[in-house]
């Protein structure tokens, strides 16, 4: 056991340092969610007007937790092209040739993009309190946002190194960027979900993201009694479960 944890333990000391090359690397993931959200809390400010609409609520207020969200989302998206980068060089043999425990190669992976989601959606969170939006559940609701979101960002980065395993192709890897917008988009992430229309209901109900959202949404507009921020941690335990899992049986069949 204690094998296992040294060995996770350097893996994510040298994933981590990653981060940083090259550091211009994360200026797009960072700017993207943030000028989302200046623009849209200006540009539809009026939607908090409709009928139906939350009330006290204004709109800048509500798509808050949305540039939380994806912020962190972004953070997940390198895991995969990194993962080939290790194939293409010959790092990935060099490790499996060495006692290395399988799962600490794909932890400390995890580890990085853990890391990264913090940093970037620290800075969001700054961002967001300096205009104005304030967390109704304090302190310890921005670090349940932060342990609902760390979580998904950690499975959705193993989409991208299922991929790289599978493929071990960095061009098709690094298209699954376009995997984000539908996911993020078809939910309740603009307008709530009782104004949307009926058959677009019916698609956001059945998107994992959809419930993640309205967690970080209710951390951020509610209290604690909000019935969506358990179904957040549902939706993002599960998924972290489900991915995971299938990075591993994937990890497995590439070195057959």
């Amino acid at each position: 056991m204690g094998h296992f944890f040294s060995d996770w333990y350097y893996l994510s000391i040298r994933n981590t340092k990653q981060i940083w090359r090259p550091l211009l690397a994360l200026i797009p993931s960072m700017f993207i969610p943030i000028f989302f959200f200046l623009v849209n809390s200006q540009s539809f400010s009026a939607a908090s007007k409709i009928p139906g609409f939350p009330p006290n609520i204004s709109y800048r207020d509500f798509i808050a937790p949305v540039a939380i969200f994806t912020a962190i989302f972004f953070s997940s998206g390198n895991a995969g092209i990194e993962l080939v980068q290790d194939i293409s060089s010959g790092y990935l043999k060099k490790l499996l040739i060495m006692p290395i425990n399988r799962l600490a190669i794909i932890l400390g992976k995890l580890t990085e993009i853990a890391i990264q989601a913090v940093m970037q959606g620290t800075i969001v969170v700054v961002l967001l309190l300096c205009v104005g939006v304030r967390f109704h559940t304090g302190i310890p609701g921005v670090i349940a946002i932060f342990a609902m979101l760390v979580i998904f960002a950690m499975a959705w980065s193993c989409v991208g190194m299922i991929f790289a395993l599978r493929t071990q192709n960095a061009r098709l890897v690094q298209s699954m960027f376009i995997l984000v917008f539908p996911f993020l988009y078809i939910t309740s992430s603009q307008m709530p979900r009782n104004l949307l229309p009926p058959t677009f209901q019916i698609i956001v109900a059945y998107n994992p993201v959809t419930y993640i959202i309205e967690g970080v949404r209710g951390l951020v507009l509610n209290d604690w009694s909000d019935p969506a921020i358990p179904l957040g941690f549902l939706a993002a335990g599960t998924l972290f479960t489900v991915m995971v899992t299938l990075a591993v049986m994937s990890f497995k069949k590439a070195l057959k």
